[in-house]
Order: C-alpha cells, then structure tokens, then sequence
C-alpha cells in the first residue's frame, strides 16, 4: 500500500500563460522559467515548493475545477499579504472533520479563477 505524505507537485491549466507568471511570481516570489524540453510549459518553484503551469485555451470551467494548496506557518501573515496584494475576495475557516491533519484555511482565486489556499496546521 502507498502512503503518501504530502503532495509533491501539481501542474495548473491557465489561459495566459504570460499573465499567470507575473500573478505568481509577484504573490509568492518564486522563480519561474520555462520547463527543460517543454516550452509549453512553466516551472515555478522556491526551496520548498514547485508546480508547473501550462497554457489552455479550453472552457473557464474546466480552469476553476482545479485547487493548489500550500501548508503555511501563519494565515494571519497570509491575509496581510492577500490585502497588500490588494486580493479582498477570499475566505477564512477551519477543517475540523480529518483523523490526523485538520488545519485552518485561507482561499481566494487567481485570475482563471482557480482555487488558491494557504493552510495552517491545528
């Protein structure tokens, strides 16, 4: 049986890929360049976290289906930030219902429309 302990990556569909660099970058100061022999594709990534974006011209609803999920230290250092960033849409609450990692939440859309969230273990 495998049993996973966090997740490693995800790769996010986007409709710009131009506009989603400089949204990430800007909000999470991570470096991105473009994916060895896939320049269809960027890697974004910082000493902890990596995932990959790529372009699709396919229906909104399919780009608001997918999530990313960061663990985070503190979510009040996170609003804070959202706030500067000027990003007022999200919200605020707690996972209570899991056997082992429940965990506080902050969630907001980038400009696709893709879920984004920061947890902070409780």
């Amino acid at each position: 049986m495998i049993k996973p302990e966090a997740i490693d990556h995800v790769c996010l569909w986007v409709s710009s890929l131009a506009r989603s660099r400089v949204y990430y970058e800007r909000l999470f100061g991570m470096e991105c360049t473009v994916r060895p022999g896939a320049v269809d594709t960027l890697l974004l990534e910082s000493e902890q976290v990596h995932f990959f974006l790529r372009e699709c011209q396919e229906e909104t609803r399919f780009l608001e289906q997918q999530h990313l999920s960061f663990v985070v230290e503190d979510l009040r250092e996170i609003v804070t930030i959202l706030e500067e960033q000027d990003i007022r849409d999200y919200g605020t609450g707690e996972v209570t219902f899991m056997k082992y990692r429940n965990y506080a939440w902050c969630e907001w859309k980038d400009p696709d429309g893709i879920r984004l969230e920061c947890i902070e273990f409780i």
